[in-house]
This record gives C-alpha cells, sequence and structure tokens, in this order.
C-alpha cells in the first residue's frame, strides 16, 4: 500500500489516513467491474504517475490505489458491482475527488456494474505557489515550523514546513488564503499572518495560477503567564485543568497546577480568559462563575504576568414549590436531581457563591419543568425560596400489537395541535416494556397522537379509536385539561410496510439528496424520514398500511404533496401495504419565487435567521428562505394560501413568533398571502423590536 508525500496537507491527505485502516477492504463479490480513467494536468498534459486510491461511496472505506501511467492512464479491475469515489493525489500538490472536487464528500460518485468498465476522466486543478520566511522578533530564522494556508471561500487547507532557514514553498490552488503558525514549540496556539492571533485581522493573500506568492512573517515575541490557585481555605488546589482562552475565540492552552496549585506557560502576545476546572467545580479568574464575568488578563511579549485565585466557598439553596395557579404546594418536585420525595422541599447543597440558575421539574408531569435565574448563593449560607410552576395536563395510555393484543415497547407519542406542525419541547415519550407511556406536561388542548416506533417492525400511525390511520383528520382528538390524567385511545399498532419511488427535476434527470416525508420537513417536525441517493431513488421505511400523504423537497425546487399538491389534505395519498413496497415518484420543479426583506419599522435590517412559509389550511411548512443582510428568498408551489413565521436574530437579539399586523383598532392579526401558480411574488416584513 502506497502511502502519502507529507506535504499532501489538504484536508484530502488526513482524511485518507484516516481510512487505511485494516480490515477496510471490502468482501470479494462474484460479479465485479472496473473503473478507468484518464487524468490529465491544468494545462491538458498527460498526468504521469499521480497516486490515485477508490473508495466505498456510503463509508468511505479505502478500498484499492494505483498510480497514472505515462499517458496519465489508470484502471481498478476486480471491483464488486457498486458505487465508488474516486481521489487522485499528485506529488507536492493538493489531492482532489472526481469530478474536481476538493473534498471526499463533495466527490462525484462512480457507478461499477457487474462486467462493465466505467469511466472517470479528470483534470487536475490549476496550482499557484506560496513562498517566504519566517523568522522571530531577533530576525534568525525559525526552522521545522507548520505553516497553514486556509481558502477563505471554501475552507480547503493547504501548508507546508519551514527549512532550517526559515524558508517555505507549498504549492496550492488559487484562491484567497489566510496564513497562521505556531511559533510556540508544543503549543497549539496560533498567529495570523501578520503579527495577529485575532483572525479576524489576518490578510487575505490572492494565490493566482502560475504565479509565486510571496509571505514573509516574523513570529510574536511570546510572554509567560503563571499562577497559583488554592482552595477556599487557603490550601494548594492541585491537579486542576487550567484552560487559557484568547478573548477574540482564537487557540488556547491547556495546562495542570502542580502539587504546590501553581501553573506556568509561554503565551501570545494577548488577551486571555482563566478557567478552573477541579473535579465538579468550575470558576473563572478572578471569582466568577461563568465565562462572560471573567476578567481579562493582557499577555505581553517578553514580560512575566502571574495571577492568584481562590476557589470560592459555597453554600446552599432551599427550594419549596406550588402550583402557579392555585397556590397549592407541590410535594413532588425535583432540582438540580435533588427530588423531595413527597416532602414538598429539596435542598441544593455545595453552590459556589454567586448567581446560579437552578432547574426544577415535577415527577407527576403534570407541571412544567421551570428554570429559576439570578439565584444568589452565600458562602456558608442558606437561600430559601418558593418557586411557581405552571400546571400542565397529561396523556395516558397503552400501546398494544393489533393482532394479538401484547404489549409493544419503545413506540414514541408526538401531539399536535390542530394546524400547529411543530412538536413541543421535550418530545419523545415512549412506551415500556407493558406498553404504558405518558405524554405530557401538555397545555390544554385537543391533541392528535402521531405514534413513531423506535424499530422498522411497525409502522407509524395518526391514533384513531380503532387502529391507525395516515390521515391526520381521521385521528381521535385527546381533550387535554389542565391539572388532569386523561385516558387516551390505546394505541393499536399495524406491521410496517414502505414506500419507494424516485424523484426527478423537470427534464427528468434524477435529483439527489431529496427529502421524502409523511410530514412538513420543518426541522425538529417529522424528520425527513427518507432521502434520495444519486440516482434519485428513495425508501420510506416504518410507515403503518395506510394511505399517506407524501411530501417531497429539495433545493432549488418547490415542495409538493404527493399528486402534485400544495398541501396535506390535498395530497393524492399512497396506500401501504405491510411487509410490501408500494411505490411513488415525484417530478420537482422551481414553482413561484418568492423575494423579500425582513426589517424593523426604522428600516434596519434583521441579521440572520429563518423566515418560515406555513399553509393556512394545514399548518404545515410550505418553504423556508434564510435571511441574510435583511433579505431572503424562497420557491413554493402555488396557487396557495400561506402565512409566515421567522426565528430572526438582530445583533445579541433574537425573536420568534407568528408574522402579525396591526389593525386600525390597535389589534394584531395574521397577515395572510397569495401564492401565484407561477412567476414570482415579493413581500416586506416588518417586525418590532420592542
Amino acid at each position: 500500500m502506497k502511502l502519502f508525500p507529507a506535504r499532501r496537507a489538504l484536508l484530502a491527505g488526513a482524511l485518507v489516513a484516516a481510512l487505511l485502516l485494516p480490515g477496510a477492504t471490502p468482501a470479494q463479490a462474484a460479479a465485479t467491474g472496473a473503473i478507468s480513467g484518464r487524468l490529465i494536468t491544468s494545462t491538458g498534459t498527460p498526468a504521469a504517475e499521480v497516486q490515485v486510491l477508490v473508495y466505498e461511496t456510503d463509508s468511505w472505506n479505502y478500498v484499492d490505489d494505483t498510480s497514472t501511467n505515462a499517458d496519465g492512464n489508470y484502471t481498478f479491475s476486480g471491483l464488486p458491482a457498486g458505487s465508488y469515489l474516486v481521489g487522485y493525489f499528485p506529488l507536492e500538490q493538493p489531492g482532489q475527488y472526481y469530478r474536481q472536487h476538493s473534498t471526499i464528500w463533495d466527490a462525484t460518485p462512480v457507478t461499477v456494474t457487474a462486467g462493465g468498465t466505467a469511466r472517470a476522466d479528470d483534470q487536475l486543478f490549476s496550482t499557484g505557489t506560496i513562498s517566504g520566511q519566517i523568522v522571530n522578533a531577533a530576525g534568525d530564522p525559525l526552522p521545522d515550523l507548520a505553516i497553514d494556508a486556509r481558502e477563505v471561500d471554501t475552507d480547503a487547507l493547504a501548508g507546508g514546513r519551514t527549512d532550517d532557514q526559515g524558508r517555505f514553498t507549498f504549492v496550492t490552488r488559487p484562491g484567497r488564503y489566510i496564513l497562521s503558525l505556531q511559533p510556540i514549540q508544543g503549543s497549539d496556539q496560533v498567529q495570523y499572518v501578520p503579527g495577529t492571533t485575532d483572525r479576524e485581522s489576518a490578510r487575505v493573500f490572492d494565490v493566482k495560477t502560475d504565479e509565486t506568492t510571496v509571505v514573509n512573517e516574523t513570529a510574536l515575541m511570546a510572554g509567560g503567564l503563571s499562577g497559583r490557585f488554592t482552595t477556599a481555605a487557603g490550601a494548594p488546589l492541585a491537579d486542576a485543568q487550567v484552560i487559557v482562552s484568547a478573548t477574540t475565540g482564537a487557540s488556547a492552552a491547556y495546562l495542570q497546577t502542580d502539587a504546590n496549585g501553581e501553573f506556568s506557560a509561554q503565551m501570545l502576545p494577548g488577551s486571555y480568559i482563566v478557567g478552573l476546572f477541579a473535579g465538579d467545580r468550575q470558576q473563572y479568574y478572578r471569582g466568577k462563575l461563568t465565562s462572560e464575568e471573567a476578567d481579562h488578563i493582557e499577555v505581553r511579549g517578553g514580560q512575566q504576568t502571574t495571577i492568584t485565585d481562590s476557589l470560592l466557598g459555597t453554600g446552599s439553596v432551599t427550594l419549596q414549590a406550588v402550583d402557579s395557579v392555585t397556590g397549592v404546594p407541590i410535594a413532588d418536585f425535583c432540582a438540580q436531581s435533588v427530588c423531595s420525595n413527597g416532602t414538598g422541599t429539596v435542598t441544593v447543597t455545595d453552590l459556589p457563591q454567586g448567581r446560579h440558575t437552578l432547574y426544577l421539574d415535577a415527577p407527576d408531569r403534570l407541571h412544567f419543568s421551570r428554570e429559576v435565574t439570578g439565584v444568589r448563593v452565600k458562602a456558608n449560607g442558606d437561600t430559601k425560596l418558593t418557586v411557581k410552576m405552571r400546571p400542565g395536563a397529561l396523556i395516558s395510555t397503552t400501546i398494544v400489537d393489533r393482532q394479538s393484543g401484547a404489549p409493544v415497547a419503545d413506540i414514541c407519542l408526538d401531539t399536535f395541535l390542530a394546524k400547529q406542525a411543530s412538536l413541543r419541547d421535550g418530545y419523545g415519550d415512549c412506551s415500556d416494556r407493558n406498553g404504558k407511556i405518558q405524554v405530557g406536561p401538555l397545555a390544554a388542548g385537543n391533541y392528535k397522537l402521531l405514534a413513531v416506533p423506535l424499530s422498522d417492525t411497525y409502522g407509524r400511525q395518526w391514533v384513531g379509536a380503532d387502529g391507525g390511520t395516515g390521515d391526520e383528520r381521521q385521528a381521535v382528538a385527546v381533550a387535554a385539561t389542565v391539572g388532569q390524567v386523561v385516558t387516551g385511545p390505546q394505541v393499536k399498532m399495524d406491521r410496517a410496510g414502505t414506500i419507494t419511488g424516485t424523484v426527478t427535476d423537470p427534464t427528468g434527470q434524477p435529483v439527489p439528496n431529496a427529502g421524502v416525508s409523511v410530514l412538513t420537513a420543518d426541522p425538529g417536525v417529522g424528520a425527513q424520514d427518507a432521502t434520495t441517493d444519486e440516482h434519485g431513488v428513495y425508501t420510506l421505511k416504518r410507515l403503518g398500511p395506510y394511505a399517506w400523504p407524501l411530501v417531497v423537497g429539495a433545493n432549488p425546487y418547490a415542495s409538493e404533496w404527493s399528486g402534485d399538491k400544495t398541501d396535506r389534505f390535498t395530497a393524492t395519498p399512497v396506500t401501504v401495504t405491510a411487509g410490501a413496497a408500494a411505490t411513488y415518484s415525484a417530478q420537482l420543479d422551481q414553482g413561484t419565487e418568492l423575494t423579500g426583506t425582513f426589517r424593523t419599522p426604522d428600516g434596519t435590517a434583521f441579521d440572520s435567521g429563518f423566515v418560515i412559509a406555513r399553509s393556512v389550511d394545514t399548518g404545515d411548512v410550505a418553504g423556508s428562505g434564510w435571511i441574510s443582510e435583511g433579505q431572503f428568498s424562497m420557491r413554493l408551489k402555488g396557487p396557495q394560501r400561506i402565512f409566515f413565521t421567522y426565528n430572526a436574530s438582530l445583533g445579541d437579539r433574537y425573536f420568534d413568533g407568528r408574522y402579525l399586523v396591526t389593525q386600525p383598532d390597535g389589534t394584531r392579526k395574521l397577515e395572510r398571502f397569495t401564492v401565484p401558480a407561477s412567476g414570482s411574488m415579493s413581500v416586506g416584513l416588518v417586525v418590532a423590536t420592542s
């Protein structure tokens, strides 16, 4: 097996090294084929003596390697039929993958058929050169120093090492690069060119084809940082971990205190935060509980900085919980994993002095969890606190096999309110070995239940009065009342079937990475249950034997429901049979382009976030767009009526909710929009921040 030259510094090199593991060769198969190709240089001449490797597509496991001949040709024979990735690694040049991809995860797969030979011709990237010298503050060369070059737009990595004169030269693809080095031996601290520890202040170098970019740099002079930590009683704090982090978010040093509680390190000049970790105790210099509160320490080149600190003293908090509506004490609750066990009181001990956030929950699941912030703890003292907890409802039922009536474990129940395609926090309650399950706490309302199995034996179902259904509208509505445990319908599970098919574009070409699901493909809601492969083929598993609507979506196309419909309730359902595979194929188009702005009333653009379009009729996600400098775009299938929800940021503030507009009478109302069947539309969304 051939090894990689040391200078192959791209991510490809590191990744390939990780893949060359013993036992990675796939089992031999009787039906084999081959991959042949010709590799040429960026100028079109044969690329001779270039190492070529082939991997399995799904696992990235190494399969075989060879080298191109004098004409740039190569061949892999005896490959079991299947899908493969091909990588090219020329000496002293960046590696790449078929077809002209810089990383293995972007590589174009090559399909090998039994008795066939697949072609994989490719061309090497054009290259430029980065060259220079690294010296210290006295002007002396720094030998054997690693130099990294990170491409700004693609994040591709190249690099080399200095020789005994501190000089370096390496070849990379054309692009815009930031260069860095680690001038302190044995430390991961990073210096960016020219002379800064802040990546944002680094210079961007433009590397051009067949040209040499000269980069000379002087390594920053290190300064010393030392200190001593003690317990609250003043004894040395030995074997504690000390993490020194740059305030710019750059590199850090990881140290340990000695028997006298002392530590020391050489650091690049800059501003730092020192964190102390001893057992389950964590604090920051000086005497702070969070890194945001920590004092900043300035390290200067050629100078020594010394600090001292002690562990904070500890105290306790004694809590009682009451129902926020009735004021009645709650006998059973827990805080920080300490439970009252029916006494109505919890004492949390060994809390460092300062302000804390405490988390409360109720084992009876009839009260919502509560986060209490700003709880003040005094050393050697006890803080008493009464906390109000909001009451909720609980749905209880059992899950059984429909045919035998035997209890079924590991079936989860998700709860949905009408036209609200979003899951509550803490979803995913699952049945125990007796088939019993409780879902809560829940806000008051009428819930439909979706049973989701954790294995392939049973199929999903909307829970009906006497069995499952694939149509939410036919599911039983369970009325949840605050403060009560309501019994839901028994969940009778049927065996699973599947749906398989192909997703294509308007020209009939396969669409890879398309998501197919029975629920809206919004993050956290009915996640994209199936994804198409490079041939546009998908298989959707764990479906009960009912008629299911399907949603199909992929960028840059508009999502659509089965039967070329705009929403779940008008979709043409696909009937699933237990133990069998139904078929459904879809052809996506780009639909209607919706563009918009997302601003405050004074015209300030929101920085980032999502705008989500939802169906007025079902509440399902119709499409979404990323906010960038106050603008967003998405593609939607029309005609349909939609409303918007959003999750956006402006500086360090975050805003989310439904998009409402103020009416003449001062009330706020959900704004609805109509998407045309084709063409484009534009909207201007204005959201108040106060």
